[in-house]
């Protein structure tokens, strides 16, 4: 008993010497090992890795997060700037002519780091990203009417056909396949006037300047507006009315083309954009100057356009290159009291400018007043010129339907 004693003293004394040692466990120290807790063997530990990597997706989790819920704010910000403000400011009247696709960038990389982060809940925000997107982008699902048994129908083609510089031969052939009863042309050069009356033998035909027009229907005359005093100097109000009689009686028909936003475009362009950003020059006064001044002429040859045609006690249609692409505030603001072709019974993104490739402007137009009802509307996939022509089927309404006030 007493050895027994010494000896678990001894133990215990040799215990309390082992504690004393810093660092080292008992068992360890009686083995005689190494140190498992040093700082290799801590990282090397397989739960220290995964700590380290769910701090990392922390990490990268709380801006992925921020930015899913500013993204799509951001795109419903630029929809409401681009159709509330539009032309009324420098900056937003350039974004209305800018790509929008480029704006679609982010969202599948975002929708991946979602997946991939967490949490899913927040893929709801990349819906409502994908939802504004189209909107941005004018993307439409129409459904075309039926046609109302007995109504007077007409048939409608319109195109910027850039002088011919694509081959007048190509226009001709494709327009006269399209079949229409009337077909407006704008940005014709008077070069192209005989071969076009060649090519539509059977038509009356009206040319004035850069605007031409083809009716199977008699054409009782052709009105001139006259110039524009702007800044100084007389302008061109850019557009040609026809009264044309049809079976149902006659209709105002408004050949349109307004200045284009290319000067003022290319001004701001310069020698390319970075350049510019690099230098300053594109928040210079004189830059800022050219785009303004260009879109004022714009905007008041527009309001010229929509002043006689508010005027009209007939039905009224609109056709041509109106340099205004989707949610223009000109286009809801002027021309709100119509209807567009496209946006009533169109589908899908209805681009007409630039072509032959990479389109990404809606700027060719039908439109028409309360009198008359769209059943088709569809962009000419032949390439005629740098814009894409449109064609557009239209019903005539009673005749005392109400024209826009």
């Amino acid at each position: 008993m007493g050895n027994f004693s010494v000896k678990c003293i001894r133990l215990h004394q040799s215990g309390l010497a082992l504690q004393r040692v810093p660092g080292r466990s008992r068992i360890d120290q009686r083995a005689g090992g190494g140190d498992p807790m040093t700082t290799s063997n801590v990282l090397s530990s397989p739960n220290n890795k995964n700590s380290a990597v769910r701090r990392r997706t922390v990490m990268l989790a709380t801006p992925v997060r921020y930015l899913a819920i500013a993204y799509p704010i951001a795109l419903i910000a630029a929809i409401l700037a681009l159709r509330f403000i539009g032309e009324r400011w420098w900056a937003t009247t350039v974004a209305l002519y800018a790509p929008r696709l480029l704006l679609a960038m982010p969202l599948l990389p975002l929708i991946a780091c979602i997946v991939w982060l967490g949490p899913w809940r927040l893929l709801w925000t990349q819906v409502l990203a994908t939802a504004a997107l189209l909107v941005l982008m004018g993307f439409r699902v129409g459904w075309p009417p039926a046609a109302t048994p007995g109504a007077f129908r007409l048939r409608v083609v319109s195109c910027n056909i850039d002088t011919g510089s694509f081959g007048i031969d190509t226009v001709i052939r494709s327009l006269r396949a399209a079949d229409a009863d009337l077909i407006v042309l704008q940005a014709v050069h008077p070069n192209n006037y005989e071969s076009l009356r060649t090519g539509f033998t059977g038509y009356a035909i009206r040319e004035s300047g850069q605007f031409w027009v083809a009716s199977r229907f008699p054409i009782r005359d052709l009105m001139e507006p006259q110039e524009l005093l702007h800044a100084g100097v007389l302008r061109s109000p850019r557009f040609v009315r026809y009264h044309i009689v049809t079976p149902a009686g006659p209709i105002a028909v408004y050949n349109v083309h307004p200045i284009s936003p290319r000067d003022g475009l290319e001004e701001l362009r310069g020698d390319g954009f970075r350049h510019q950003l690099l230098r300053g020059a594109l928040f210079e006064a004189k830059t800022r100057g050219v785009v303004i001044d260009n879109t004022r002429l714009r905007m008041q040859q527009l309001r010229t356009i929509v002043t006689d045609a508010r005027q009209s006690s007939i039905p009224v249609l609109i056709a041509g290159d109106t340099n205004l692409p989707a949610l223009s505030w000109a286009f809801a603001h002027l021309l709100g009291d119509y209807r567009d072709g496209f946006a009533a019974v169109g589908t899908g993104l209805g681009y007409t400018f630039p072509a032959p490739r990479h389109a990404w402007m809606r700027i060719d137009r039908i439109v028409a007043d309360s009198r008359w009802r769209f059943l088709q509307f569809k962009v000419i996939a032949a390439v005629l010129s740098d814009h894409y022509g449109v064609s557009a089927e239209l019903e005539m309404r009673d005749a005392a339907a109400a024209r826009p006030q």
